[in-house]
C-alpha cells in the first residue's frame, strides 16, 4: 500500500563545540514522503553498487546477527538468509561478479553464483584461513582486483589464493591502548594507489611500505568512518567521534598538502554525486551524535568559508549512503533504507503506526492433540503414547504489528472442519457431546496483550513472546495465555510467522464428555481434560 503526503522538515538548532552556545540555522528541503511497506527491517550500515544497476544493502538486525539484501529496481532479495545467523555488516560485488559478505563475528563469506556441477560455491574465510581477525567492518576491491578487509586486527589482503596481513606499527597519539590503531573501520584507494584507512584510533595512509598517521596541528583524526576521494583528487574524511580531539572534529578536505575544515558536522559516510555535490550522513554536531542527518553540500560553495549545506532529513541515526545509477540517493537508518530522488523520499519500511497483516489460511495451520487416560477414544486410532491428533481450518484472521512488535489480532476457526488424523469421519468430534458444530460453527480468538518472555532456549534472532487473549468456544469466552515465537520471513517486512502452543482445559468451555473430573460417569474410557493446540500462523501485508 502506498501513502503520499507533503511534509516540511522544520529547522533544527544545534550547538557547535567550537562556538559554545551559538546556534546555526540550516536550510531544509521541502519534500514529499512516499511509503512502501516491503523492505529490509534492519540497521543499514552500508549500501554498495552491484552489477547491472543493482544495489547491495548490509547491516545488523540486532546484537547477534544481520543480513545482506539486493535490490533489482523492483524488489528486495535476502542474499544471506540461507547462510546462517551471522552479524553481516558490509557487502561487495567484485568485477568478476563474486559476492563478498563481511561479518563482525565470523570473518567473511565469498559467494560465486557461477554454477558448477549444479551448485553455486560458498566459501567461508576466518582466521584459520589467514584472515587477520574475524571482526570485519568493511570489504574493498582495489584497482588491481585485490580484495582488502578492514578487520579488528589490521588490514587483510586477499589475492585470490592467500591472505597477507598488515599492521600499523605507529604508536597511538590519543588512546593509550595502541591496538585501536589497527581496529579498522574503512578503506579506500586513491588515484596514486595509496590506501587511506580510518580506524577506531588514529587514521593513517599506507603506501605499500610506510604507515603515515594523519594529523592536523599535531592532533590525529580519530575514529574515522567516512573517507572519500572526489573527482579533483581531494580526500574528504570525518570522524564519528572526532569531537574528542578539539582540532580535528568535523568534516575535512585534504588537497595533497593542506587540511581544510569544511564543516563542524561529522560524517559516517561521504559521497560525491554526478553534479559535484557532497553528501554526508552522520551527526550534525560531533558533541551530540544522537542527532543525525542526511546533508547535501552545494558544489558551487564547497570552497567558500561557509559552504551551503541543506538538510534533507534528520533523525537519530543515518548511516550507509550511495548514489544509484539513476541519480537517486539511497541512505540507511537504524531501522531501514530510504531513497531520495530530488523531490520525494521513499521509505521502504513503514515504521509509524500499526500495520495489518492478513492471515494466509492455506499456509497457516492449527493442530490439536488429546489423550485418553483409560482405554481408547471411541472411533479413533491412538498414537503410540495413547494420544490422538487432528486439525481444524482457519476461516480468516489478521495480526496487528507496530514497530515490528505484535500488538493485536484476531482469528476465526471453522469448527465444521475439525478432523481426526486417523479417522476422517470421527462424528463424535462434531456431536453436541464434543463440539456442537451445528449450533456453534465458529470459534474465535482475539489478542488482548502481548509481552516479551525471557527463555534462554530461544534464539536471539526470534521474538520470544507471551500472548494473552480471549478464546471463545461454544459461546463461552475465557482468557488464555501461551508462549509463542514470532519472526519475519527472510527478515523482511512482508510476511510474519508466529508459532505457538496453547494448552486448554476443555471443561472450562463446557466440553465434559468422558472428562477425568467426572470419572464415575465415564465408565472405563476417560479422556484427558487437557487439549494441546499447536499453531502456525502465516500473515502477509
Amino acid at each position: 500500500m502506498k501513502y503520499t503526503h507533503l511534509y516540511v522538515l522544520f529547522l533544527m538548532s544545534f550547538f557547535l563545540t567550537s562556538c559554545g552556545q551559538n546556534q546555526t540555522n540550516v536550510p531544509k528541503d521541502t519534500i514529499q514522503s512516499e511509503i512502501k511497506d516491503i523492505g529490509p527491517n534492519m540497521m543499514v550500515r552500508n549500501i554498495k553498487k552491484g552489477r547491472n544497476g543493482t544495489i547491495l544493502i548490509a547491516g545488523p538486525n540486532n546484537s547477534s546477527f544481520g543480513d545482506v539484501f539486493r535490490y533489482d529496481g523492483k524488489s528486495f532479495t535476502n542474499l544471506t538468509s540461507k547462510i546462517g545467523q551471522y552479524r553481516f555488516w558490509d557487502a561487495l560485488e567484485d568485477r568478476k561478479g563474486n559476492l563478498w559478505f563481511a561479518t563482525t563475528d565470523s570473518g567473511a563469506f565469498l559467494f560465486n553464483d557461477h554454477v558448477s556441477n549444479g551448485q553455486a560455491a560458498l566459501r567461508h574465510f576466518t582466521t584459520k584461513d589467514g584472515l587477520a581477525d574475524n571482526r570485519v567492518m568493511s570489504v574493498y576491491e582495489d584497482k588491481a582486483g585485490i580484495i582488502w578487509f578492514a578487520t579488528g586486527n589490521g588490514l587483510s589482503r586477499y589475492d585470490g589464493k592467500s591472505f597477507r596481513n598488515f599492521k600499523n606499527p605507529n604508536p597511538s597519539l590519543f588512546y593509550k591502548e595502541g591496538y585501536w590503531n589497527n581496529d579498522i573501520n574503512t578503506i579506500i584507494e586513491d588515484k596514486t594507489g595509496k590506501l587511506w584507512v580510518g580506524t577506531r584510533g588514529d587514521a593513517f595512509v599506507y603506501d605499500g611500505e610506510k604507515f603515515t598517521t594523519l594529523t592536523h596541528k599535531g592532533e590525529p583524526f580519530l575514529d574515522v568512518w567516512g573517507i572519500m576521494e572526489d573527482k579533483k583528487g581531494n580526500i574528504w574524511l570525518s570522524g564519528f567521534n572526532g569531537w574528542k580531539v578539539s582540532q580535528t572534529g568535523g568534516l575535512w578536505r585534504y588537497d595533497g598538502s593542506t587540511f581544510t575544515k569544511v564543516s563542524q558536522r561529522g560524517a559516517y559516510t561521504i559521497i560525491e554525486d554526478k553534479k559535484g555535490d557532497i553528501w554526508t550522513t552522520g551527526s550534525v554536531n560531533p558533541a551530540n551524535w544522537n542527532i543525525q542527518a542526511l546533508s547535501r553540500y552545494d558544489a558551487k560553495s564547497l570552497y567558500n568559508n561557509k559552504p551551503a549545506v541543506t538538510e534533507i532529513m534528520s533523525g537519530n541515526a543515518f548511516l550507509g549512503l550511495l548514489e544509484a545509477n539513476d541519480g537517486g540517493i539511497w541512505f540507511g537508518s537504524a531501522t531501514g533504507v530510504y531513497r531520495y530522488d530530488g523531490t520525494t523520499i521513499t521509505d521502504f519500511y513503514r515504521k509509524d503506526g500499526q500495520k495489518k497483516y492478513i492471515i494466509d489460511t492455506k499456509q497457516s495451520a492449527v493442530i490439536w492433540k488429546g489423550s485418553s487416560l483409560l482405554g481408547a477414544w471411541e472411533g479413533s486410532m491412538l498414537l503410540g503414547d495413547g494420544s490422538s491428533t487432528g486439525d481444524v481450518d482457519i476461516l480468516k484472521g489478521e495480526l496487528l504489528l507496530e514497530n515490528s512488535h505484535l500488538v493485536g489480532g484476531a482469528v476465526e476457526v471453522d469448527m465444521n472442519t475439525i478432523e481426526q488424523k486417523f479417522d476422517d469421519q470421527c462424528p463424535h468430534n462434531k456431536s453436541p457431546a464434543f463440539f456442537d458444530v451445528k449450533k456453534f460453527p465458529v470459534s474465535t480468538f482475539a489478542i488482548t496483550k502481548v509481552e516479551t518472555w525471557n527463555n534462554e532456549n530461544i534464539k536471539v534472532a526470534e521474538k520470544n513472546i507471551k500472548v494473552t487473549g480471549n478464546l471463545t468456544i461454544e459461546g463461552i469466552t475465557k482468557a488464555v495465555t501461551f508462549p509463542a515465537i514470532m519472526h519475519f520471513k527472510d527478515r523482511m517486512d512482508g510476511t510474519v510467522i508466529v508459532n505457538g502452543t496453547l494448552i486448554i482445559d476443555r471443561t472450562d468451555w463446557g466440553i465434559n464428555y468422558r472428562s477425568e473430573k467426572f470419572f464415575d460417569k465415564s465408565g472405563d474410557v476417560t479422556i484427558s481434560d487437557d487439549v494441546k493446540l499447536f499453531m502456525k500462523i502465516v500473515a502477509k501485508k
